[in-house]
């Protein structure tokens, strides 16, 4: 005979209360230490800042546009670096945690969410080399070259666990990754900062998070650019040295950018001076040992930050063509390393 059906919510209920009576002994005994293991919080670090903050906020700031036509992989977007002084410490006791190197790493997309369905590929930034790809699980984050040390759980209880410091600089990254699709919500944590064994939930770790991702919309416009003299390179020639600097005290080169925008709509124009070569009070430093550097500054005489967004030019609706005149110069720490030198800088172009 069928037996009258019974509401689902009714039939989880009734699951519920017979399986203790009904299973045999060992499984109820495993479930019961299932619900303990899922329970007990395994992740044993925790990282602040030195003022206790558990997160940064970063705003993408006015509307930030890229070509519709643009390639995957095309940079929309890359913030200034960073720089996250903290401490990091032992959060939880128990063997497996206290007894183990916990090494400190970026754990990417802690919230779990997926921006390739909104066409965007959000990525970290760190000692030069881009990661994209990276995860929130443990074995998937980004290495930062610092650990907590085993502690035991003694001094744990006690309190005296170091508290290690920390001084993290990094930037994040966003490019173009498939169709943009209006994201649901307008802040994305990007990172966050754990140990060995993957993300702290019990304590709030430090988190950057990005807001401003509605601010990111393509749009049918290119600015193209022509550095010259060409191929991009500007070359001083010959340099006097003099005592602890230079004859002249500045060497300077002009360089332009040419700028071409192939729509007919206003558009400001912001600069990007991406180095991986060490940068010394602004200044890209050729050699460790050169005793010298590499700046850019405009035709005022105003210094122009590598790795740091800038606003170039503003372009009208019914302006096509820009040239824009910079200066190369040199500029000493001391006295300067004779023999000759390179210094390689990459533009890049970001439109709002």
């Amino acid at each position: 005979m069928r037996r009258p059906r019974v509401p689902q919510r009714e039939a989880m209920s009734a699951l519920a209360r017979l399986l203790p009576r009904r299973a045999p002994g060992w499984l109820a005994w495993a479930c019961a230490a299932l619900v303990v293991a899922l329970a007990q919080p395994a992740w044993a670090v925790r990282c602040l800042t030195n003022s206790g903050q558990t997160s940064l906020t970063e705003p993408i700031g006015n509307v930030a546009s890229y070509p519709t036509d643009a390639p995957d992989g095309y940079v929309i977007w890359i913030s200034a670096p960073r720089t996250t002084d903290g401490y990091c410490y032992k959060d939880l006791g128990g063997a497996g945690n206290l007894n183990i190197v916990d090494n400190i790493y970026f754990y990417a997309n802690p919230d779990g969410k997926n921006p390739a369905a909104w066409g965007l590929e959000i990525g970290i930034r760190y000692r030069g080399i881009d990661h994209f790809g990276a995860g929130s699980r443990p074995g998937t984050g980004v290495p930062t070259g610092f650990a907590v040390p085993p502690c035991s759980q003694t001094d744990f209880n006690a309190k005296r666990c170091p508290k290690i410091p920390v001084s993290i600089t990094y930037q994040v990254v966003v490019r173009k990754k498939g169709a943009w699709v209006q994201p649901p919500g307008d802040v994305y944590t990007v990172f966050q900062f754990d140990g060995e064994k993957g993300l702290n939930n019990t304590n709030p770790s430090f988190q950057y998070k990005l807001s401003g991702l509605q601010n990111l919309k393509p749009t049918p416009c290119m600015v193209d650019v022509t550095v010259t003299p060409e191929p991009g390179i500007v070359k001083f020639g010959q340099v006097q040295s003099s005592g602890n600097g230079f004859s002249p005290a500045v060497p300077r080169k002009p360089f332009s950018l040419a700028l071409t925008k192939k729509c007919s709509i206003a558009v400001r124009v912001d600069g990007y001076f991406e180095t991986s070569q060490t940068v010394r009070d602004g200044l890209l430093v050729p050699q460790s040992d050169s005793n010298f550097g590499i700046g850019i500054e405009d035709r005022n005489g105003h210094a122009i930050a590598f790795n740091r967004q800038f606003v170039l030019t503003q372009m009208p609706a019914n302006v096509s063509y820009q040239n824009i005149v910079l200066d190369a110069v040199l500029k000493s720490f001391g006295a300067p390393k004779i023999g000759p030198f390179t210094g390689t800088a990459t533009i890049r172009l970001f439109i709002y």
